[in-house]
């Protein structure tokens, strides 16, 4: 650009650069989502857990229905928790339960915590960067399909010419 080289495209040239470029967009869309999905299938992250703020019983806001002696990270012994109880704040009216398979950790103010679980989060990072990587590649492609083709398009009509 700017060396002597520039031409003034045609329509035609113009209109088929468009129309490819809009076929690569959706078709690189289509292609990265599905890419995405199965990264997501095949990482096992629960996205809707992993998001969602853990449910501890808060004796302010609810009724405790059931108490357990539970072993609990921080604190010696067993500690008696509340594994089910009803939440004021729940119009629904049902009962909340502690999540199975969970720590429990004792925080340095003396509140239950649930600890997260190490290898969920490195999923998660990994299924990010994954992410990441499939959303720079997919542009970077467009780029050059795009540009190649625009080539391809020129050499054409200088030997139309």
């Amino acid at each position: 650009m700017g060396d002597g080289t520039d031409r003034v495209e045609s329509p035609e040239t113009s209109r088929r650069l468009k129309r490819f470029t809009l076929i690569v967009t959706v078709a690189l869309i289509i292609g990265c989502n599905a890419l995405l999905l199965t990264g997501l299938w095949v990482s096992g992250v629960d996205l809707e857990r992993t998001f969602s703020k853990s449910e501890l019983y808060d004796p302010v806001n609810g009724h405790c229905v059931r108490v357990t002696w539970l072993k609990v990270v921080g604190a010696d012994g067993l500690v008696k928790v509340c594994t089910e109880w009803l939440d004021f704040s729940d119009i629904s009216g049902e009962t909340h339960i502690l999540p199975e398979g969970k720590t429990l950790a004792m925080g340095p103010d003396g509140n239950l915590y649930v600890s997260g679980n190490s290898a969920e989060n490195y999923r998660l990072i990994a299924l990010m960067i994954f992410a990441i990587v499939v959303i720079v590649s997919g542009m970077w492609t467009k780029q050059v399909l795009i540009a190649k083709y625009h080539d391809h398009l020129q050499s054409v009509d200088h030997r139309s010419v």
